[in-house]
């Protein structure tokens, strides 16, 4: 029996200006599927433009996010047309299972983390037993929708295989960090701060799964010996939720005199907190981390539940930049109640927090999220494809699409086009001695990602 795992196009401004990320969540399910003997093969469409004959395969599995989702369903009616049993998973498909099983072209559906879950169905089928067995599924029978039980996340997730990035096309990524090429890590699933706007506690759970730094550090080296890679992205939703465990696989990195550098998201509570973890990242190797701040207002974070403020975030600038980690935050727009006041009191914010890099976001209701079922009523766009951070999707109480659409323009514009800025990365390159690979580089890159914003926000015309 042969399997293909497929990633659906993803239409993502970062990966224009060389931030291309091989999808690590179908690698792990290869991963067991290989270690149950099945022969399996995974295709990235982004990577990889060409037909693709699916009557080669008997199972044809499908990542699904939100935004992915109208190019997924295209993909499983090439599948169906071809006799393959068509399986989809990922956040959409898991808390809109019944919108998926109505197409009438996906068979079945994974709900929450697949590795196990996958491995199941597949057996199942292989022997032709019923699958009603199978827990965490969910499909279509005498007309009605049947789900299983919820089927347990993998634990302890030290137990799972790496990986089989053996099956990517790998030569065909290209990020990069500190000029070193980068590819990506999960050391830790599930989380318990349920943010408002975020389904990543529903979908894996509040219980936060952490690997042992020996497991997180085995698989650094194997990037750096097998791979060539010099730059790891760890793609926790938090990788430093535990200090403890965080200064762990510092030090066994500094053991071990692995030498990369590395990028990760956490929270900015948890850096003022300590600085004595910030020290040893530093001396490991972290290179940026990425902080979720979304907004100084205290009313607008409070909608989101978040716990921080303003001066803390100032304060977690501060101490990373004293220990020479760069800091991107991400910033979010178009809350409910939010204010065009609001917005600018944000992007002013930014500007003079001195921080490395911005990202400045259309708050999006994805499915799943106690956001969505917030506002599920004032939603008026449903093509899935532009809920993806850069289109208002649903109306809120004081600003327009358009108004959205011109506050994300400005927020960019004054942040990134700033002399002093831009002169801040001229003298950081002159100072790593890399002036030549910035200037060739930066401008064209700058320019792309811009463009591919204006375009973005620009383009639908569902959006007045």
């Amino acid at each position: 029996m042969k399997i293909l795992l497929v990633n659906p196009p993803t239409y993502d401004p970062y990966s224009e200006v060389g931030a291309d990320m091989p999808p690590l969540g179908l690698a792990y399910i290869a991963a067991v599927l290989k270690n149950d003997d099945f022969d399996v093969e995974i295709v990235d469409k982004n990577v990889e433009t060409g037909p693709i004959k699916y009557s080669n395969y008997s199972i044809v599995g499908i990542s699904s996010l939100t935004p992915t989702y109208p190019e997924a369903l295209k993909i499983a009616e090439e599948a169906k047309k071809s006799g393959a049993t068509t399986v989809m998973g990922g956040y959409h498909a898991t808390f809109l299972d019944e919108e998926v099983l109505n197409t009438g072209l996906i068979d079945y559906v994974v709900r929450g983390e697949g590795e196990y879950v996958f491995r199941d169905l597949v057996r199942h089928i292989a022997q032709k037993k019923p699958v009603e067995e199978v827990k965490g599924i969910s499909y279509r029978s005498k007309g009605r929708i049947v789900r299983t039980p919820d089927a347990l996340p993998p634990d302890p997730i030290d137990d799972l295989p790496f990986p089989a990035r053996e099956l990517l096309k790998l030569d065909r990524y290209h990020t990069h960090l500190n000029e070193m090429p980068m590819t990506t890590m999960i050391t830790s699933r599930g989380c318990p701060f349920n943010c408002f706007f975020c389904a990543s506690s529903l979908f894996g759970g509040r219980k936060w799964r952490a690997r042992s730094p020996r497991s997180v550090v085995d698989e650094v080296e194997q990037l750096k010996y097998d791979y060539g890679y010099k730059a790891v992205d760890f793609m926790d939703d938090n990788f430093t939720l535990s200090p403890e465990r965080t200064i762990g696989i510092c030090e066994e990195m500094i053991r071990r005199k692995l030498n990369v550098s590395w990028w990760a998201l956490s929270r900015a509570d948890t850096i003022v907190r300590n600085e004595d973890m910030v020290k040893k990242m530093a001396e490991a190797g972290a290179y940026m981390l990425f902080i979720g701040m979304e907004s100084p207002d205290p009313t607008v974070l409070k909608f989101y539940h978040k716990r921080e403020g303003k001066e803390v975030f100032t304060k977690a600038v501060k101490l990373l930049k004293k220990y020479g980690i760069r800091v991107w935050a991400s910033f979010m727009m178009g809350a409910v109640s939010e204010t065009k006041k609001m917005i600018d009191k944000t992007i002013y914010f930014a500007r003079k927090l001195n921080i490395d890099a911005a990202q400045f976001s259309i708050l999006t209701p994805y499915p799943g999220t106690a956001l969505y079922h917030y506002v599920k009523d004032r939603i008026f766009v449903k093509d899935w494809s532009l809920f993806d951070g850069m289109h208002s999707v649903f109306k809120t109480d004081y600003l327009t699409p358009k108004d959205l659409r011109y506050l994300t323009f400005k927020a960019y514009t004054l942040f990134y086009l700033r002399p002093v800025w831009f002169t801040k990365e001229i003298f950081r390159a002159i100072k790593n001695r890399r002036l030549f690979w910035t200037l060739r580089n930066y401008p064209w890159k700058l320019l792309k990602l811009t463009r591919r914003f204006l375009s973005s926000i620009y383009s639908s015309n569902t959006l007045k």
